[in-house]
């Protein structure tokens, strides 16, 4: 189709609100034209129009996307690019409240079976191309009526919160729900998964546990996961934000071969141009792009070169990144403006502010030991009045580094000396402390007047009475960096504080930095984005565990082999493995099995085993075949698992608690004989022996249940009940996927706690004071908040993995053997003996 085509169904620009409840039936654009022969539509859409209930909302849009089409949706932050994606994904409004009006189709084609690789068709071994995996007799799926799980068989969805991306425990177990929904064969999955995860440079994660990987870690293997069922459309929204430059790579090019060699197409929301893009420049864009202005009005459509061309200037002056290219024909765009705010600073000039000293760095929860260390020989000095920027491939050490300076991780070695330092972590919204983005400030113990110059200064003050986490994501990050601000600390320090931004809330960002760096403070910020380094006096390289610098920018911006070193341009070299896994197991590999004889044994076979247990325990009142069973089942743990008699002391220490509850109250409750009438509380024989009973009954389904729960992980019993119990996967992956929330919930609850106490005044050494009980219920219920958040999140990515009540294959089964059948034999024989001498 024309450009002119595309322009003529453009909207004017209008003020978002009301104006999206009553949209002219003339402002919606007209339907495209038929599609060419050979490239079937995937897409069609005509006046889709959504609005929150903010009133908030994009469109109207009436387009198409053909198969292998990529399409650029480009706009400024807040105006509806993510909301489209959510409503072509079918989360709106079935997961998320809004009105949805126009119609919107995507049609279902025979691309084959899933598994067949990202460049297989077939069986028969031909490609599958576009005009196969997209007939035009194709049968249509409605996103708005039918929901998420409508459209789980047609597309992918990568939303901006990797962390919520990944929905199970295991990597490659999530990499595998789609192609279990698609009924891909059981031995056609692993290749595939290990296929989709090796193309992402992640293939080493796939047996790892998603609690233990970093965000661009996770955003990978979210993007192998909607890669995985070869969709028929692939909806990215924002795929590199934490990446460094071999990882964009990486997914470009996994992009890439999804579209091209699969027929898939593409709809991408993305800020980072330039490095999407690569040496190819614009012609690395996808050749179309939908842009829209910031009332989420559709202000252009058609080829990628012609919009950004005539509607650039205006993309840049609402907020919109630019590729390269495009900028330097438009010009220079106007210089950083300077903060009106008052942030003040008595600090002379160059001052050393801050000193770290051959400092070693490592993980705040790493066990001390010396090789868990990420950071060596660490030497920095912060300044007043400099700002410096720290660089390094994504888990180079640059949050670690920010940890040690903020003193809220210890030193493994060496010495840090100097002023006490604010910290601003990537996730803004662990930081609130307050109800309403006022009060937010105010917390700071800023005057009335500062906190208004603040807001206007953050363009928040239109919001002032609103929930902070009610804000956009830059909104948020431009909140919690002001609050930070008005605390006033000699050392400000911001981890990627430009990430997920776009252009406008990025200087936005950056000049508050900049200004606070002008007042007197020492400012440190970790990004891997060139842009940032615009702003800062000088730099700091993490690569290979030491620290390069600092230099002045340009010199890093000049040295070609330290900018691939530090992750800012693709080196030659593949991605390394992860330091504790020297030979990594990948997706083809069977799952590890324990060592120990115990946990080596079938899941189901163990809670059938406890289940009998528990049965023959209630059933005993005589406290001496009780003791013997429990006497055997003890020993039998001991040496099933390797336990040594104080662990599994420790591991049983909650029921016998209970145990001796209820023996007490068994003793001094029961009527009958007094043994010893002179006590001075009344204690009967028949109290002892049933209390014995009780409390040994206890002990025993109690010991059985910690063998059970320390013999089997979560993944191997959930596969052994769909496999032998006939568990509906529906049950057993949600019941996963709690698990995943469940493993990450000390990681969320560590970072509210470490950034509340950096809301706090420090003490006098510079530490982060510790919370008070207020302050920990607070966290609590931002734990709780965010909790909930999350759930919803996975529980949207689970739909989109197809995960229904619909028929699917199962990838892992589980199997038993001889030796669990020489198990059952065991305890049966044992059990029966010890009732038979007993009676």
């Amino acid at each position: 189709m024309s450009a002119e085509a595309h322009a003529a169904g453009a909207a004017p620009v209008q003020a978002k609100g009301a104006e999206h409840l009553q949209a002219p039936e003339q402002e919606q654009g007209p339907i495209l034209a038929p599609a060419p022969a050979g490239a079937p539509r995937v897409l069609v859409a005509e006046g889709l129009e959504a609005v929150l209930p903010s009133g908030a909302g994009v469109g109207p849009w009436s387009g198409e996307i053909l198969a292998g089409e990529q399409v650029l949706l480009l706009g400024p932050s807040g105006s509806g690019k993510s909301t489209l994606l959510r409503v072509l994904a079918g989360a709106i409004p079935s997961h998320q409240r809004g009105r949805v009006t126009g119609s919107v189709r995507l049609f279902e084609g025979t691309a084959g079976d899933p598994a067949d690789g990202m460049a297989g068709g077939p069986d028969d071994g031909t490609a599958g191309g576009a005009a196969d995996g997209f007939a035009e007799g194709a049968s249509a799926i409605d996103p708005v009526a039918g929901g998420v799980l409508a459209t789980a068989p047609v597309l992918g969805h990568l939303g901006q919160d990797p962390v919520d991306g990944v929905c199970l425990p295991l990597i490659a177990d999530d990499v595998a729900l789609p192609l279990e929904s698609a009924c891909t064969s059981p031995e056609r999955i692993g290749p595939r998964v290990h296929e989709v995860l090796s193309a992402m440079g992640v293939g080493e994660l796939a047996h790892r546990s998603a609690a233990t990987l970093s965000g661009g870690q996770l955003q990978r293997a979210s993007l192998a996961a909607a890669i995985a069922a070869r969709p028929r459309l692939l909806l990215l929204d924002e795929p590199t934000a934490m990446l460094d430059a071999e990882g964009v790579a990486a997914v470009r090019s996994a992009v890439d071969a999804a579209t091209d060699q699969t027929g898939c197409a593409l709809l991408l929301v993305e800020h980072r141009l330039d490095e999407w893009a690569g040496e190819q420049g614009l012609d690395g864009l996808p050749a179309r792009t939908v842009a829209l202005d910031r009332s989420g009005r559709v202000l252009a459509d058609g080829p990628t070169r012609e919009v950004l061309t005539a509607h650039g200037p205006v993309l840049r002056e609402q907020g919109c990144w630019l590729p390269r290219e495009i900028e330097e024909r438009i010009g220079a765009p106007e210089p950083i403006g300077a903060v009106s705010v008052p942030l003040a600073s008595a600090t002379p000039r160059s001052e050393v502010l801050l000193h770290l000293r051959d400092a070693t760095l490592g993980p705040p929860d790493a066990s001390g030991r010396g090789e868990d260390a990420v950071l060596t020989g660490a030497d920095l000095e912060i300044r007043a009045g400099r700002l410096l920027a720290v660089v390094g491939r994504n888990g180079a050490g640059k949050s670690t580094l920010l940890g040690a300076l903020s003193r809220l991780d210890p030193l493994r070695a060496g010495t840090l000396e100097g002023a006490a330092a604010g910290l601003v972590l990537q996730r803004p919204e662990s930081q609130f402390v307050a109800d309403t983005v006022e009060d937010e400030l105010a917390a700071s113990g800023a005057s009335q007047d500062v906190r208004r110059a603040m807001l206007e200064r953050l363009d928040l003050a239109d919001h002032a009475s609103q929930s902070p986490y009610r804000l956009s994501g830059g909104q948020q990050r431009r909140l919690s960096l002001g609050a930070m601000l008005l605390a006033d600390r000699p050392v400000l320090l911001a981890d990627e504080p430009g990430y997920g931004l776009d252009r406008a809330a990025h200087e936005a960002v950056l000049s508050l930095l900049r200004e606070a760096a002008d007042a007197g403070r020492g400012v440190v910020m970790t990004t891997h984005d060139l842009r940032s380094l615009e702003v800062a006096d000088e730099v700091v390289v993490i690569a290979d565990g030491r620290l390069v610098g600092p230099l002045a920018p340009a010199a890093l911006l000049a040295d070609d082999a330290l900018l691939r070193r530090a992750g800012l341009r693709v080196a030659d070299r593949p991605g390394s493995a992860h330091a504790d896994d020297p030979a990594p197991r990948t997706a083809l590999d069977p799952p590890a099995l324990p060592r120990a004889p115990l946990a080596r044994r079938d899941p189901t076979v163990l809670l059938g085993l406890l289940t009998a247990l528990s049965i023959v325990c209630i059933t005993l009142t005589d406290p001496a075949p009780l003791l013997v069973l429990y006497a055997l089942l003890a020993a039998g743990t001991m040496l099933g698992l390797r336990l040594g008699p104080l662990a599994l002391a420790r591991a049983q220490a909650p029921f016998v608690l209970f145990a001796a509850g209820v023996f007490m109250v068994n003793v001094l409750s029961r009527p009958g004989h007094e043994p010893w009438p002179d006590l001075p509380v009344r204690v009967t024989s028949e109290g002892i022996v049933l209390g014995a009973a009780l409390a040994l009954r206890a002990l025993v389904i109690g010991l059985g249940a910690v063998a059970v729960v320390r013999a089997s992980d979560p993944g191997r019993t959930m596969t052994s009940l769909r496999t032998h119990a006939r568990l509906p996967a529906r049950i057993a992956l949600a019941l996963l996927a709690g698990q995943r929330l469940l493993e990450d919930l000390p990681r969320r609850w560590a970072t509210i706690t470490r950034a509340h106490r950096l809301r706090r005044p420090p003490s006098a050494d510079g530490t982060p004071a510790r919370l008070g009980p207020r302050a920990m219920a607070r966290c609590a219920f931002a734990l709780l908040v965010d909790a909930i958040r999350s759930s919803t999140r996975i529980a949207f990515a689970l739909e989109s993995r197809g995960l229904g009540t619909g028929e699917r294959t199962q990838w892992r089964t589980a199997s038993l053997r001889r030796a669990d059948g020489a198990l059952v034999v065991g305890v049966v024989l044992a059990v029966a003996a010890v009732l038979v001498l007993a009676g």
